[in-house]
This record gives structure tokens, C-alpha cells and sequence, in this order.
């Protein structure tokens, strides 16, 4: 009589219990690769004159172009409310900038071509880094700010 009682009592345990897993366990998924961006290409030297062709990735589509001459530690913006400069070291990719002349606070106040005036100027502020484009201009940026230059 006892194994009867043991044997109900087992079966009424299995009734009990959930069913067991007998499916094969999943295969984890693979994580995709975590791709690298590329090194940043030095520039090598800033040394020149350019045109400046972008400021924070947008193309300039105005009336008038902007210039950069950069000599060996300054760059000189000759824009349309006068003269900015700026002291720079670049040091492999890394790039530091102080400005040291402004353009005149009077006239910024108009006109689309000084609005882009006044980004640039914020831009080179910002820059910490200088790079190749994949299209052989040069990348000034930092801050979520950019500049793209290309040689005259």
C-alpha cells in the first residue's frame, strides 16, 4: 500500500510541475563587429591660403567667398566687417586656437554674409583638431563645430 500511495504522490507531483525543456538551447546571436573609425589623417602643415568651402557641415552658398591665409602660427579671416586673427599650435592632428582681433561688433548685425562671419569665428574658436577630407580638404573642428577648407 505504501509504494501505491508513493507512486500517486509522485504522479501528482509531475502533474504539478512544469513540463520539462527538452528543446536544444538557442544559439546566441553574434554581436555585430563595433566598427572603428579610421585614424585621422594629419594634415601635416596649415600653412597657405584657402577657401572655405563649409561651416558645420553646410556648404556656403553665399554672395561672397571666404578666405583663410594661414602662416606658420596665425590665421587671418579678412572678412566683410574686417579683420579676425588667430594664434594656433598644431601638434599631429591636435589643433589649439586663441583669438587675438575681432571683426567690428558693429557691423556683424547684418547681412547673411556676416552671419556666416560669426560662425566661422565661433568654429575656429571651438577647432581642437585638424584632418584630411576624404576629398583632400582640410577639417578644422571640435565643439560640434567645423570648418572645411580648400587650397587656392
Amino acid at each position: 500500500m505504501k509504494a501505491r500511495l508513493n507512486i500517486l504522490g509522485l504522479a501528482a507531483l509531475a502533474a504539478c510541475s512544469p513540463p520539462a525543456n527538452n528543446s536544444p538551447a538557442p544559439t546566441p546571436t553574434p554581436t555585430p563587429d563595433v566598427i572603428e573609425a579610421p585614424p585621422l589623417a594629419s594634415v601635416g602643415t596649415l600653412i597657405g591660403e584657402y577657401r572655405v568651402a563649409g561651416i558645420n557641415d553646410a556648404e556656403i552658398d553665399a554672395p561672397i567667398g571666404l578666405t583663410l591665409s594661414i602662416s606658420d602660427r596665425r590665421i587671418r579671416f579678412d572678412g566683410p566687417c574686417g579683420e579676425a586673427e588667430w594664434d594656433y599650435q598644431l601638434t599631429g592632428t591636435r589643433l589649439r586656437t586663441s583669438r587675438v582681433a575681432s571683426p567690428n561688433p558693429d557691423c556683424l548685425g547684418t547681412g547673411r554674409s556676416h552671419n556666416l562671419t560669426i560662425a566661422l569665428a565661433g568654429a575656429l574658436d571651438a577647432a581642437r583638431q585638424a584632418s584630411r577630407t576624404p576629398s583632400n580638404g582640410i577639417a578644422l573642428s571640435g565643439g560640434g563645430q567645423s570648418v572645411t577648407l580648400y587650397s587656392q
